[in-house]
């Protein structure tokens, strides 16, 4: 129940009160660019924590998404 509650907590709440934050204190391209980087940090903690191979298809999709991301928002 712990681990429930702190995801709850830190992945609805905290990360959308803080997009929204950085929606209204940056412009809008640069917080949607950072907030598509979530992809890139998960791969990370999935490499260390779980101990998962992360094929290289995986990385190249997470670098499409930042750079669509991007693109969208110039």
């Amino acid at each position: 129940m712990k681990f429930l509650t702190l995801g709850s907590f830190f992945g609805p709440f905290l990360g959308v009160s803080l997009s929204l934050v950085a929606i209204r204190l940056i412009e809008v391209g640069v917080a949607s660019t950072i907030m598509a980087m979530v992809p890139v940090f998960v791969i990370l903690p999935e490499i260390l924590i779980m101990g998962k191979k992360v094929r290289l298809l995986e990385v190249l999709g997470a670098v499409v998404v930042i750079a669509g991301v991007g693109l969208v928002s110039l």
